[in-house]
């Protein structure tokens, strides 16, 4: 030890800075290392050699530096070069020997270049451009849904897989054959087309960097089947060459002799069979399902993938070991690439296939537009998560920006095209005795409008049901429509169940109890709306706005109703029957111009009513248009929770799109202290600005009691937008408004245990929240009869409690109170997380006796980890307030709340919590 001290303390000579110095360099790297060599040079007086070795490693660390910063951009350059050359090359080789495979690939091309829904012609899009990846997770066909609106991914994001990632597997090692199951409209055929497409274009690679070489087969089973079903059956290459010759009629395409053979024997294709479930018998089904079994048998090395509805594959399963799996629904993130890269292709179609920073701006523009109205609305919401409803949804909207205005067409265009546009774009066989669109909608109304007057959405086909709030009388209902019609043998059952011959694909069941709904409620309220407007029963409706327990069950088939007609006489019934939801409701029809006809003079008694009405020297005719005007901003903004249904899964969050008013504000201050009028009525309608944000909580505190009560939402709360609020959802008025202290609100829901608490907070009342964290934490941890936390007890608090207790204490002290911002505090007073001092090597070298001896000697000192904690936590108490006199507001120290005073015997134990607290990642 003496002499490596005696060494440190040595005079370092000349020699030996140039030994320090070479070590250094050479450990650097070869640019270093020149350098090095560089220095020994100039040592020596060898001045040329060392100014080349100095230029040379400046020049290659130049030369480094530029590399890593290009290395992607040349990764990518690479594979670029590397996929097209083969392309360039196979497609120059088919040109110059006339190759069957380049033809071939051509036809396939121009077969599946279009983004197509059958049943739907509004433009043409390349799927190249607009095909969003679809997830897919392992299942058996018993579990998944037919269900064309399903409110929720069956699988852990997790557990799901796209094509590609299958494709690579499927082909390795262990051959695996493909069911691919799903609801209508999920995607499956358009999945299929686009591997179809790519490897047409020789662009597999996309799908995946390891994805084999294989030639694509695709064989859509409508076109095919009564090849198939034929005696002799034919061989599955003989199938192939049928349909290669019918890919272009106007040039067909003569397959060579024995090509396609040739390469099945070899396990060189790719064999897709598309849509079982379109083969409408199910004797002829079955009998398909045999042969493909039998063709995947034969080539048992060659990758197949079949496709179908789960109702049509659980009739003809296929036969052997295979890999089902489960489209799922779009996620947000899918719909909104949809979306953008929707508008992006139809922007891009009216400006001749030309993109520029116009076409790219109005694309967003329109993109972002449409993705705000669709997070408004829960039943939009739900749609959504479809494929072909999302499309159908996008078409409305690029036809009329306004999607409230067009939802009657909206839902017009999906039950035609669900009823029958698919059927007969694909070209299903259908007899004369079919029904047509327009007769399944007769049944489908009737039945509808029967289901709002029962109060019910569920029906059963089983008159000896026992279910109760079940409508039993379906069957003869059924019946005795499906009778009027001529020539139709047709049974109830048949019409609810079949795809091919019924209404199957507008129904939601559960399949065990035998109840059926339609898929979502408001197809129900739509098709309700349509019957009563073509039969002309409006005074169910005029009944149902005058007696407030009926009206929230008809609410949205009023609005579906005078969307198609003339809403005159609703509008008066509503102006006599003046409470503040029925004119919220026609306030929303009118200046959301929902309604198609309204006479001159009731438009004005209703402008009076309400506009004029926030003027008013008269504080109950205030009262009441301030209260419409509030609420029909609560039914925007909570529109989703007005229409949820008994399996939705609720959205956590929606985000207002203009700011609260004079008038409204003014309510808030009515109900909080001595009511009033506004004292300049010119600004009842203008944003309110100047509130802080206390006073700002304290308007959210008393809304959401209000919405929790009107709503019987018990876990609903309001917060103010965050600036990251405003950069991801703006609108108009932030332009004006967003640094005047305006209140913009943001609708949340919290678990109902942390309802009061959130209430708390939000109205500022510090020490009563304070209170309730400490009995809310005890209850989580179960220790209320107990009355304080012990060790073990916080270290295993669970995150999601802690983290919704943390983030509410956070949100609504604007940063200053919270376990979060308490234990940033104590770490920056040099406070120690459980774990962390054994990690420090230094900490481990004192654990060594002889180690300790020496640092104590030198003067160093050894405190003990208690010594430690408890000196960080002596400043940490300092710093946040806790050694003073409590002031339950916020003018108190950064960190002051929650105290936690209630919750431990020893006071040190907030640093247990500021370790669970860093453990949750909070």
């Amino acid at each position: 030890m003496a002499e490596d001290s005696k060494d440190q303390n040595a005079p370092l000579t000349l020699e030996g800075f140039w030994k320090i110095l070479d070590s250094k360099l050479v450990s650097l790297g070869t640019p270093a290392a020149l350098i090095g060599v560089a220095l020994d040079f100039a040592r020596k007086s060898q001045w040329k050699e060392a100014g080349l070795c100095l230029v040379g490693g400046f020049a290659l660390w130049i030369l480094i530096q530029v590399a890593n910063k290009l290395a992607p951009r040349i990764d990518k350059l690479l594979d670029w070069i590397l996929n097209n050359a083969e392309k360039i090359s196979l497609d120059l080789w088919a040109k110059l020997t006339s190759d069957f495979e380049g033809k071939y690939y051509e036809r396939l091309k121009f077969d599946c270049r279009e983004y197509e829904i059958r049943g739907i012609n509004r433009g043409t899009l390349q799927l190249e451009n607009l095909f969003v990846p679809l997830k897919m997770g392992q299942t058996s066909a018993e579990k998944v849904s037919q269900n064309i609106i399903q409110y929720q991914q069956a699988f852990d994001p997790l557990k799901q897989q796209e094509i590609g990632d299958i494709l690579v597997l499927m082909t390795g090692d262990i051959k695996q054959r493909l069911v691919i199951l799903g609801a209508p409209g999920s995607g499956k055929s358009t999945l299929l087309r686009h591997i179809t497409l790519l490897y047409a274009t020789r662009k597999q690679r996309r799908l995946h960097r390891k994805i084999p070489k294989l030639i694509p087969v695709l064989l859509q089973l409508r076109n095919v089947y009564q090849d198939i079903i034929q005696e002799p059956q034919p061989s599955l290459a003989l199938v192939i060459e049928n349909a290669v010759k019918k890919l272009q009629s106007s040039q067909p395409l003569e397959p060579r002799q024995g090509w396609f053979a040739k390469r099945l024997r070899q396990n060189k294709c790719l064999v897709m069979f598309d849509g079982l479930d379109e083969i409408a018998d199910d004797v002829q089904r079955q009998q398909v399902s045999q042969w493909v079994s039998q063709q995947i048998n034969e080539y048992r090395n060659t990758p197949f993938i079949l496709t179908s509805r789960p109702e049509g594959y659980k009739k003809a399963p296929l036969q052997g070991n295979f890999l089902e799996l489960e489209v799922q629904p779009f996620t947000r993130e899918q719909r909104n690439k949809f979306i953008q890269d929707w508008y992006k292709c139809r922007k891009k179609e009216g400006n001749n296939n030309k993109v520029d920073l116009g076409i790219r701006d109005s694309a967003i523009k329109s993109a972002n537009n449409l993705i705000a109205q669709i997070d408004t609305s829960q039943s939009l919401k739900v749609m959504a998560r479809n494929p072909l409803l999302l499309n159908m949804i996008a078409i409305t909207h690029d036809s009329e920006v306004t999607l409230s205005t067009k939802r009657v067409d909206l839902y017009k265009d999906i039950c035609r095209v669900l009823l029958e546009g698919r059927q007969r774009a694909k070209g299903l066989s259908t007899s004369s005795t079919s029904l047509s669109a327009e007769q399944k909608q007769v049944v489908l109304k009737s039945l509808a409008l029967k289901l709002m007057q029962e109060n019910t959405q569920a029906f059963t086909l089983d008159e000896t049901s026992t279910h109760e709030k079940t409508f039993k009388e379906a069957k003869s209902l059924l019946k005795e429509k499906l009778d009027r019609f001529p020539n139709q043998t047709l049974s109830p059952e048949d019409f609810i169940k079949k795809d091919d011959l019924g209404v199957r694909e507008l129904m939601s069941e559960r399949e065990q109890e035998g109840i059926y709904e339609l898929a979502h409620k408001t197809f129900q309220e739509y098709l309700a709306a349509v019957e009563i407007e073509k039969t002309k029963q409006e005074n169910i409706l005029l009944e149902a706005l005058a007696d407030d327990k009926k009206f929230a069950w008809w609410r949205e088939t009023i609005r579906f109703y005078v969307a198609q007609t003339d809403a005159t006489n609703l509008i008066k019934v509503a102006l006599d029957h003046a409470t503040i939801p029925v004119l919220t409701l026609v306030y929303q029809c009118w200046q959301g111009k929902e309604a198609q006809q309204i006479d001159r003079l009731v438009q004005e008694q209703l402008k009076a009513k309400l506009e004029q009405g926030l003027e008013s020297d008269k504080l109950d005719e205030f009262t009441l248009a301030a209260e419409v005007k509030l609420a029909y901003r609560l039914s925007q903004l909570n529109q989703d929770l007005q229409t949820l249904d008994s399996y939705s899964e609720q959205e956590s969050q929606a985000i207002d799109r203009s700011y609260i008013t004079f008038a409204e504000y003014q309510l808030f201050l009515n109900e909080t202290s001595s009511p009033s009028i506004l004292a300049n009525k010119k600004r009842a309608r203008e944003p309110v600005i100047n509130i802080s944000f206390w006073d700002a909580n304290g308007f959210c505190a008393w809304l959401s009691l209000r919405s929790r009560k009107e709503l019987g939402e018990p876990g609903i709360c309001y917060r103010q937008v965050t600036q990251i609020d405003r950069q991801q959802h703006p609108c108009e008025e932030d332009k004006e408004y967003a640094d005047k202290e305006g209140i913009r609100l943001v609708r949340f829901q919290v678990p109902t245990l942390y309802e009061q608490l959130a209430y708390y907070l939000a109205a500022g009342k510090w020490k009563e929240a304070d209170e309730e964290t400490d009995r809310l934490m005890l209850q989580v941890a179960g220790r209320e009869q107990q009355g304080y936390l012990g060790l073990d007890d916080i270290r295993q608090f669970p995150c999601k409690d802690l983290r919704t207790i943390d983030q509410l204490w956070v949100l609504y002290s604007n940063g200053h109170f919270g376990f979060s911002v308490q234990k940033e505090i104590y770490l920056s007073v040099g406070g120690i997380l459980e774990g962390s001092q054994a990690n420090s090597p230094f900490n481990k070298l004192l654990l060594l006796p002889p180690v300790r001896w020496i640092y104590v000697r030198l003067g160093g000192r050894v405190m003990d980890r208690n010594d430690k904690t408890y000196e960080a936590y002596i400043r940490f108490s300092d710093r946040v307030g806790w050694k003073k006199t409590f002031i339950w507001n916020t003018s108190v120290s950064r960190g002051n709340l929650p105290t936690c005073h209630g919750l431990f015997r020893v006071g040190t134990l907030m640093i247990v919590l500021f370790s669970r607290v860093q453990t949750c990642k909070l």
